[in-house]
C-alpha cells in the first residue's frame, strides 16, 4: 500500500493520497478565543481579527528549538481538523514531506503532535528531494520554498548517483503575506492619496482588500491593468492599479529570492529551477528570473512534494525501527512518479539574458583591459604579463586569485583562490563563462570588476 501524505507547507499545507492532493490551503487558523473552534480555517480572519488567528505555528513548529504550547495545540488541532476530512484508511501508512526549513528539533516536534492525533507515521521525506526525484532528468536543480512568511530555496543533485539534498537556504525577509502587505501599503496610498479614505483604518475593509489581491495579481498579469475595489458604509470604492505598480512593490521579495537563487548556483551554471506554480504566476517573477541564463523554469502545482511522496514505494516501518528522514531517493525513477511529471510546466529562465553580448574588455578602477588567449591574471602579487594588481590588505584576496581569457567565441573565469570569486553573487567552480554586464567581487567586501563589450577592438589591446 502507498503511503498516505501530509506536506505541511504554511502557505500551502496538503494531503494527499496515490498522487492526488486531497486538499491544499494556507495554514491560517482560529485560536478559539472567540468563538471558532480552536484550529478553524482563518484565512477569512486574517486581517479582521488578527490577534486571534495564527499564520506562524506551523512555522514555529518546525523551525523554533522550543516552539510554544500555542503553537503544538493550534498545529494539532489544525491537523486534527483536516484528518478529519480526509482520513488515512485502515492500514494505511502516514509519510511527512519535510519542508526545507524544518530542523532534527522541529521534525521531533512534529513528530510528537502526529502521535498525539495517533498518527502511523513511518517517516520524513525532504520535499525538495522528493520533487526533484519526480522530475526524472539529470543535473542540479533548486527549489523555491515560499512559505508565509519566509523564503527558501535547496540545492539538490541527481548525478551518477541518488537524488540528494546538498544545501538550503533560508530568509526570514520574505513570505507570502510580506508581499501581501507590500500590496496593501500600495492600495492604500492611492486611496488615501485620491479619495482621503484610509482602507487599513477598519478591520472588515481591510480584509476586503486582503481577499482580493490573488484576483487583482491575475487580472494585472492577464490586462496590464487591474481595479482594487471594496465596499464601506454602502459605498464603493475603486482603485486602478497596473501591473508595473505591482511589481515594483514586489521587489523586496524578488530580490531577497534572486540571492537565494545566486548563493547556491555555481556561477553561470545550468539549472532545473522549482517554482510553485502561484509564485511563477505573480508580477515580477519572470522578470527576475530573466537574470538566470540556461536555466529551466518549472512550476509545480499546489501540493506537489505530498503527491508525490504518496506514490513512493517506500519499506513498511516495523515498530522497533526508529522513524526515518529521507535526504535521498534512488536515481532509478519510480514509475508512479512519471506521471506527476505531465502536472509541471517548463519553460526557459533566462532568455532575455543568453542574447548578452560576449565580453571584450574587464573593467576596473576607470581603466579597460582586453580580454585575449593569453589569461590576465587577477591578485596582489599576478607574476604575469598580462595582470590587474589589486592594493595589499584587502580580505580575502589571494596573490593570484583568478583569470580572464578568451577561448573560441568565449570569454572565461578561472577562479585560482582559496576565498572564491564571486559573478553576478554566484562562486565559480572552477571556471565560468562571463558576458558583458557581468559583475565579479573578489574579497570580502573586497572589489567588483565589470565585464564590457567594446565593438571593433583589435584583442590584446589595454586601455
Amino acid at each position: 500500500m502507498k503511503p498516505f501524505a501530509i506536506e505541511p507547507d504554511d502557505r500551502a499545507f496538503a494531503l494527499a493520497r496515490d498522487g492526488v492532493v486531497l486538499e491544499s490551503s494556507p495554514s491560517a487558523v482560529s485560536d478559539g478565543s472567540t468563538g471558532a473552534l480552536p484550529g478553524a480555517d482563518g484565512w477569512h480572519t486574517v486581517r479582521r481579527l488578527p490577534t486571534t488567528t495564527s499564520t506562524q505555528h506551523a512555522a514555529s513548529v518546525l523551525r523554533d528549538a522550543q516552539p510554544s504550547t500555542r503553537s503544538l495545540s493550534l498545529l494539532a488541532a489544525e491537523l486534527a481538523r483536516r484528518l478529519a476530512a480526509h482520513p488515512p484508511q485502515a492500514g494505511e501508512r502516514v509519510w511527512i514531506a519535510a519542508p526545507a526549513g524544518a530542523g532534527r528539533y522541529g521534525l521531533g516536534a512534529l513528530l510528537g503532535v502526529a502521535r498525539q492525533l495517533a498518527l502511523p507515521v513511518d517517516g520524513f521525506v525532504d520535499a525538495a528531494v522528493v520533487s526533484v526525484a519526480a522530475l526524472g532528468g539529470t543535473g542540479p536543480a533548486v527549489v523555491i520554498e515560499l512559505g508565509l512568511h519566509h523564503a527558501a530555496a535547496t540545492l539538490v543533485e541527481r548525478d551518477a548517483g541518488p537524488t540528494c539534498r546538498r544545501r538550503s537556504l533560508s530568509s526570514d525577509h520574505g513570505g507570502l503575506l510580506g508581499l501581501y502587505q507590500a500590496w496593501l501599503d500600495l492600495i492604500n496610498t492611492a486611496m488615501v492619496r485620491q479619495t482621503r479614505f484610509d482602507a487599513l483604518r477598519d478591520a472588515s475593509t481591510e480584509q476586503q482588500l486582503f481577499e482580493a489581491l490573488p484576483e487583482l495579481s491575475r487580472e494585472a498579469m492577464a490586462g496590464g491593468v487591474a481595479v482594487a475595489a471594496l465596499t464601506a458604509g454602502g459605498e464603493r470604492i475603486e482603485m486602478p492599479l497596473t501591473r508595473d505598480q505591482l511589481i515594483q512593490a514586489a521587489q523586496p521579495l524578488w530580490r531577497e529570492i534572486a540571492r537565494l537563487l545566486h548563493e547556491l548556483r555555481p556561477a553561470g551554471s545550468a539549472l532545473t529551477l522549482l517554482v510553485p506554480r502561484l509564485v511563477s504566476a505573480l508580477p515580477g517573477f519572470r522578470e527576475m528570473m530573466t537574470q538566470f541564463t540556461c536555466c529551466e523554469l518549472v512550476s509545480l502545482p499546489a501540493g506537489f512534494a505530498a503527491a508525490a511522496t504518496s506514490v513512493l514505494d517506500l519499506p513498511p516501518r516495523v515498530a522497533a525501527d526508529p522513524v526515518r528522514l529521507l535526504r535521498r531517493l534512488p536515481s532509478e525513477s519510480q514509475p508512479t512518479l512519471a506521471a506527476l511529471a505531465a502536472l509541471t510546466e517548463r519553460e526557459s529562465a533566462g532568455e532575455e539574458r543568453a542574447a548578452a553580448p560576449t565580453a571584450s574588455h574587464v573593467l576596473f578602477d576607470g581603466r579597460t583591459f582586453a580580454l585575449a588567449p593569453e589569461p590576465l591574471v587577477v591578485g596582489r602579487a599576478p607574476a604575469a604579463a598580462r595582470a590587474i594588481v589589486l592594493p595589499e590588505g584587502l580580505a580575502g584576496v589571494s596573490r593570484r586569485h583568478c583569470s580572464f581569457l578568451r577561448e573560441g567565441l568565449d570569454a572565461l573565469l578561472l577562479d585560482h583562490s582559496r576565498f572564491g570569486t564571486f559573478v553576478n553573487g554566484e562562486r565559480v567552480a572552477e571556471r565560468a563563462r562571463v558576458r558583458a554586464g557581468d559583475q565579479v567581487r573578489i574579497g570580502d567586501p573586497g572589489v567588483a570588476l565589470t565585464l564590457i563589450a567594446v565593438a571593433d577592438t583589435p584583442p590584446g589591446l589595454r586601455g
